[in-house]
């Protein structure tokens, strides 16, 4: 995390990440949002039902946190180490979902999202030891993983991909 990290430039980089993300996504067509042509057979529009299950995660564990209770982040039986199943198990959730659908919960994940994140502090968010249970690292850390991180993970994945088909 860095430093200098405020909850304003947090909510600048969310925003300023899912602007490039939706852009690069929207600009595809629905042909190409449903080829399942990116790694492990995933198509865009699974990617956009991941990010909205990992949106819905992160939800979760902030309004538990609000509450003054600890989230339970890992289903039973998984570590951190297991990401590839859990992303496995959300891949096989949402696979069937239609294209419509994907694209509704998309974008009410995201202003769900952004909505929680502003529900909290500065101290909430940035402080490292607010939190016994986070071992001294921010909650912003939690925020960050699931989303500006990852939308720019995902943007440079589609990145790649729609420079690998226009070879």
């Amino acid at each position: 995390m860095q430093e200098d990290l405020t909850k304003s430039k947090m909510m600048n980089s969310i925003t300023q990440e899912r602007k490039l993300l939706e852009e690069l996504i929207f600009s595809l067509s629905e042909e190409q949002l449903l080829q399942p042509t990116l790694e492990g057979g995933w198509s865009v529009k699974d990617i956009m039902a991941h990010i909205t299950s990992w949106e819905g995660l992160m939800i979760g564990w902030l309004k538990t946190t609000k509450l003054g209770e600890i989230p339970q982040m890992l289903p039973p039986g998984l570590t951190w180490d297991d990401l590839d199943i859990w992303n496995d198990r959300i891949y096989s959730e949402n696979k069937d979902m239609p294209l419509s659908l994907v694209i509704d919960n998309f974008h009410a994940s995201h202003q769900i999202a952004l909505k929680t994140v502003e529900g909290f502090s500065e101290d909430e968010l940035m402080n490292p030891d607010r939190y016994a249970w986070r071992d001294g690292k921010p909650l912003a850390t939690i925020v960050a993983a699931n989303t500006y991180w990852h939308y720019a993970e995902h943007r440079e994945q589609l990145l790649k991909w729609r420079a690998d088909l226009e070879e």
